[in-house]
């Protein structure tokens, strides 16, 4: 399929690894409560590869490693408080944050908002799931290039279009199909079009990649929300009982209803939050 080009010269602007646009992948798929303000996004399996081969083409290393990573770790830290405190607002209920996945440059991350695409899960009092979506065009358009390339996720649209007069605009019923289609690929979650509810019309976003509905004419994000009929069925021990139990090589996913490449990736996370634990204590 043909790939969206609308942004691409925004997306060349990326001078690292002789401008290829090196977004990756990262996940917190158990989200904890009491983590709010500094949770650690980590970069999938697929993205750690791929950043592997750049590195070993541009003669930055063999691999693109744990270490490396948190060396970095601010660049992909994210504060969802906002997202709750929002949610609560605009719907009247009680949220909690389950899950985020994210888009990040690698070295870039979360410094740059318009370069960044986040996709946050919560769930409200009554358990159904909501979803906030803020994302740069430039990498919006890059996502929704690469999803169409995806074999396990049906989608095949564009989300943006340009006209005569080089005015460009957004498709609300392709973003909707976009959002359905990330949640598959960030959560392992499948949800239909006939449990989207109510929704916010996109509207432009200004602010740092933490910042959250923050409303601007000018702004360099699309944010939408997304209630939908959705139940959250997912129920996974504490970061901390799952690490205990990845010390003890004991199995960490059992009975959880997800695929292996999710579970894979979700090990990978705490392998790295491990390696986080191990480089602060020495």
């Amino acid at each position: 399929m043909t790939n969206s080009k609308i942004f691409e010269t925004s997306r060349n602007g990326y001078l690292n690894f002789g401008g290829h646009y090196a977004a990756g992948t990262f996940l917190d798929n158990n989200v904890q409560a009491t983590n709010y303000t500094k949770i650690a996004l980590v970069p999938t399996i697929k993205t750690i590869a791929t950043w592997s081969k750049l590195y070993q083409q541009f003669n930055l290393g063999e691999a693109y490693t744990d270490e490396q990573y948190w060396r970095d770790a601010s660049k992909y830290l994210l504060d969802v408080t906002q997202a709750q405190e929002w949610l609560e607002q605009l719907f009247k209920n009680q949220f909690k944050i389950t899950a985020v996945g994210a888009e990040f440059l690698e070295g870039v991350g979360n410094r740059s908002s318009e370069h960044s695409v986040q996709l946050t899960e919560a769930v409200d009092a009554q358990n159904n799931c909501y979803y906030i979506l803020q994302s740069g065009f430039p990498a919006l358009e890059a996502k929704s290039n690469a999803m169409k390339q995806a074999s396990d996720v049906a989608y095949d649209r564009d989300i943006f279009s340009i006209d005569a007069e080089k005015n460009v605009s957004y498709d609300g019923r392709n973003l909707d199909l976009l959002i359905v289609a990330m949640i598959k690929d960030y959560f392992d979650r499948e949800i239909s079009l006939k449990e989207l509810g109510a929704k916010m019309p996109g509207f432009r976003v200004c602010g740092t990649f933490n910042d959250y509905g923050r409303p601007a004419t000018t702004g360099n994000r699309l944010c939408t929300v997304i209630k939908t009929t959705h139940k959250n069925e997912l129920s996974l021990d504490t970061d901390d009982v799952l690490l205990a139990k990845l010390k003890k090589d004991e199995d960490l996913f059992s009975g959880v209803a997800r695929t292996d490449i999710w579970k894979a990736n979700e090990k990978k996370r705490l392998e790295w939050l491990l390696t986080g634990q191990k480089l602060t204590q020495g």
